[in-house]
């Protein structure tokens, strides 16, 4: 059982009716935001709120709480919770906002490198969080099943779009890539592109140039920045993280710190 705000009251509810994708989950089509705390402080809450209610404001789904209010359950769930390295989900729906939290548990041994496999599927809605999420389960659970860590979502021609749960990002001669539109404005990938000291160009990639990259990483909220060593059991460059996305990685938790 989950212990969640829902409409800022306390409700315990089944894990299963709150999974994105699944037959399972109990609620009208609506809208996400997941964000990781640091020592029970929110990290990038802000550019997740705003990406939230920008949201809410092309789809017209009305959220009945301020900005303020929100912010309220969110630290009233996270202080709630013991774990200080939590993953927390804002979940707005028709008529509902709900907050709830889980343990973080980061395997420390993906920044050492992850296999991923790609998959064709595209999201619906590249530009907003939605809880229409069943390509991006679909793709994550074969990932899964495979024993990696991320599916990498391409279309029938194989270009590469972005992660079922990530922002993706390869380095070539030195510069730094990802693809401009089509895939979802990540607050981690803007992140890195603001502040990455090596300039990110906008490019496009298909998967049939896995094998001339240099480097490969995924970015996403929970995880940060994740080097790619395997794409579908084939090595990326030497097989082990490159230089470039161990810097940025190092730089990623300064950045979470000077951020609480």
């Amino acid at each position: 059982m989950i212990k969640a705000l829902i409409n800022n009251q306390w409700e315990s509810i089944p894990k299963e009716i709150l999974q994105l994708g699944a037959e399972t989950f109990a609620y009208e089509t609506g809208l996400y935001e997941t964000f990781r705390t640091l020592d029970h402080r929110p990290v990038f809450l802000e550019p997740h709120l705003g990406r939230l209610f920008k949201s809410a404001q092309i789809t017209g789904l009305k959220i009945q709480y301020t900005r303020f209010e929100i912010l309220e359950m969110i630290e009233l769930v996270i202080s709630e919770f013991p774990d200080p390295n939590q993953r927390v989900r804002i979940l707005a729906v028709p008529e509902k906002l709900i907050v709830y939290t889980t343990s973080l548990d980061l395997d420390n041994s993906i920044y050492e490198g992850v296999s991923t496999i790609t998959v064709k599927g595209i999201r619906e809605t590249p530009d907003m969080k939605t809880t229409n999420y069943n390509v991006c389960l679909d793709a994550w659970t074969k990932a899964e099943k495979m024993g990696c860590f991320e599916a990498i979502l391409t279309d029938e021609d194989g270009h590469v779009f972005e992660g079922s749960r990530s922002n993706i990002f390869w380095v070539k001669n030195g510069e730094i890539f990802t693809r401009k539109g089509d895939v979802l404005p990540g607050i981690t990938r803007q992140t890195v592109i603001t502040n990455s000291p090596v300039t990110v160009s906008f490019d496009k990639l298909n998967q049939n140039e896995f094998e001339s990259l240099d480097e490969l990483f995924l970015t996403n909220s929970g995880s940060g920045v994740v080097p790619i060593i395997k794409v579908n059991s084939a090595p990326i460059g030497d097989g082990n993280p490159g230089p470039i996305t161990q810097q940025l990685k190092t730089l990623y938790k300064e950045w979470l710190k000077n951020e609480i």
